[in-house]
C-alpha cells in the first residue's frame, strides 16, 4: 500500500523523525547512486533462480523489499507495510498496528538506492517461496517500527536462503548494504580458508 506514491512504512518513519522521536541511527542517507527500479532488472542471472533485496529511494529512510523469480520468467515482489493514516503510523512506533503484505506496484516507480542480488539453487528457491507463502498466510499481519518493520520482512526471506541478517532496527538505506557486507565478507573468509586448507593439503 502506498500513500501519494510513498510506502506507508517509510512515511511513518518520516513522521516520527519530524517529531524528534527517531534515534540518530535512523538519519543515515543513501550512499549508493540510485537508479530506476527496472534498470536493475536488466542485470539478472543468465539462468536459474535468483533473489534481490532492494532499497527503494524515498525520504530519509528508504523502503526494503524483495524481488525474486527465475531468469526469463515473471518477476515477483514482496514487502510489508502498515495500513492506515498518519495517526496509525505514528502509533506503530509504540504498539503493533495492522499491516499488509499485498504488493503495491507503485513502489517500482521509486529509484533503487541499493540492492543485494543472489543466484539461488533449487532448494534455496523452494525455501524462499515457502517463507513468502508463510508470511502472506498470516491473516492478521502487524507492523511495528521496532519489532516488525519492512527490514524484518525481507530479513526472514534472507534467512530462508541461508543468509546471516544484521540488526533490523535501522533504515533501509543501511540495512540492505549491511546484509550484503555481512554475507559477502563471510564468503570471502570462507573461500580464503578453503584455499589455505587446499594449499596445506597439497604440501603434505
Amino acid at each position: 500500500m502506498a500513500l501519494n506514491g510513498s510506502p506507508i512504512c517509510i512515511r511513518a518513519l518520516f513522521v516520527i523523525a519530524l517529531l524528534g522521536a527517531a534515534p540518530t541511527t535512523l538519519l543515515a542517507q543513501p550512499t549508493v547512486e540510485a537508479r530506476p527500479a527496472e534498470e536493475w532488472a536488466q542485470k539478472l542471472p543468465a539462468r536459474g533462480y535468483y533473489v534481490e533485496f532492494r532499497v527503494a529511494q524515498i525520504g530519509l529512510y528508504g523502503h526494503s523489499y524483495a524481488m525474486y523469480g527465475t531468469s526469463g520468467g515473471r518477476r515477483n515482489y514482496s514487502d510489508l507495510h502498515p495500513v492506515g493514516g498518519y495517526a496509525v503510523m505514528a502509533l506503530g512506533h509504540v504498539l503493533p498496528v495492522p499491516a499488509n503484505t499485498e504488493w503495491d506496484p507503485d513502489v517500482l516507480k521509486l529509484p533503487v538506492a541499493a540492492r543485494y542480488r543472489l543466484k539461488l539453487d533449487e532448494a534455496q528457491y523452494r525455501r524462499l517461496l515457502a517463507a513468502v507463502r508463510s508470511l502472506k498466510a498470516n491473516k492478521e499481519p502487524y507492523w511495528n517500527a521496532v519489532s516488525n518493520n519492512c527490514n524484518h520482512f525481507i530479513g526472514t526471506l534472507a534467512q530462508a536462503v541461508g543468509l546471516r541478517v544484521p540488526g533490523q532496527f535501522q533504515v533501509s538505506y543501511t540495512f540492505v548494504p549491511a546484509l550484503r557486507a555481512l554475507n559477502e565478507s563471510e564468503r570471502v573468509t570462507t573461500a580464503k580458508s578453503h584455499l589455505k586448507s587446499q594449499r596445506a593439503a597439497a604440501r603434505s
